[in-house]
């Protein structure tokens, strides 16, 4: 079976639809493309899709890319959850991201707090990232999660722990809180208009609020090394690819000013590259030679953290960036 025979999902074909660039609006007739690939990871299509630089500003995009009423359809729940086995980490690795690295970058988000201090995080998943955050946050703190909709079980432990839920689109949630802290994990890329996000997160800030971002670099030289097969491009989830550059333009044209910005380990994103390269899916047993690019597989993950820490002892780009920018003290909240 070759990559483009799709064992999940087969003989789907979405509709697509050119779009406009996002950042500064305009609609490219003669495509400049960048990445060009398949739904490696997931098999939701057999449509093939390409990121598109605007010949504008420079932005990377995905067009065409499917309606926004179809987009239930490129994260099926059913096979996202009988993939989740596949894409679940080692025990040790898992221990080690929160005990190590999570504390690493929460060290600004949680400095930033104090006693009543109000938390959002956006694209909260499961919301073990929140809870990890509620853990280590002062006293009488509250906390928020934002995600298009929760599953059943990710909504009832929220909530049993005194969060507020907040579903669908953050950009058009109309709520008069302004937080201390906005955290952004891996999901600026997804979202239809990044500007409008932006906006709206700048516009909830309270005055000194801090905001963390992560999200894929499109400055990283590995995007050279797998091309289409690069795990950051996530055809067709990803909508937005952003450069260093892009991503702190973006949030100084929002009046937020840069406090940090650099790269991280991205160990799963080689996996992932590798994954996508030899044809293997999110289906794919782990068995054999597949187990060497498996999330369990924690020589490798080692191996990979090892190389991205190098990358950036070079002054080079990983495959994800993390920008902690603030909201002035003197602003008007």
């Amino acid at each position: 079976m070759n990559e483009l025979e799709h064992p999940i999902g087969s003989g789907v074909e979405l509709n697509l639809i050119p779009v406009a660039c996002a950042m500064c609006g305009s609609a490219e007739t003669k495509e400049t493309p960048v990445f060009e690939g398949y739904d490696y990871e997931y098999r939701t299509c057999d449509n093939k899709f390409q990121f598109v630089a605007c010949a504008d500003c420079g932005h990377v995009y995905l067009s065409p890319r499917c309606k926004v009423q179809d987009i239930d359809r490129i994260y099926p729940d059913s096979l996202m959850r009988s993939s989740a086995e596949a894409y679940r980490v080692s025990g040790l690795a898992r221990w080690l991201k929160r005990s190590v690295f999570d504390r690493k970058w929460m060290r600004k988000v949680l400095a930033n707090l104090q006693d009543g201090s109000r938390v959002l995080d956006i694209g909260a998943g499961s919301g073990s990232q929140l809870v990890f955050l509620a853990e280590r946050s002062p006293d009488n703190s509250l906390f928020y999660a934002n995600e298009l909709q929760f599953d059943d079980p990710a909504r009832e432990s929220l909530l049993a722990r005194g969060m507020v839920i907040l579903e669908g689109p953050i950009e058009e949630i109309d709520i008069q809180v302004r937080f201390d802290a906005i955290v952004c994990v891996q999901v600026l890329e997804h979202v239809v208009n990044p500007r409008d996000v932006l906006r709206w997160i700048a516009n909830h800030l309270a005055p000194g609020g801090i905001l963390f971002i992560e999200t894929p670099d499109l400055s990283a030289p590995t995007r050279y090394l797998f091309k289409g097969h690069w795990g950051a491009l996530a055809f067709p989830r990803h909508f937005h690819l952003f450069s260093r550059k892009a991503l702190a333009d973006l949030a100084i044209d929002n009046g937020l000013v840069i406090d940090s910005h650099y790269g991280v380990s991205a160990a799963a994103a080689w996996t992932l590259s590798f994954r996508n390269r030899f044809g293997m899916n999110a289906a794919t047993k782990h068995i054999g030679i597949q187990r060497i690019f498996g999330y369990k597989n924690v020589f490798m993950l080692t191996i990979f953290t090892l190389v991205d820490w190098i990358l950036m002892l070079c002054g080079c780009s990983t495959s994800n960036q993390v920008l902690i920018v603030r909201k002035p003290s003197n602003a008007v909240s």
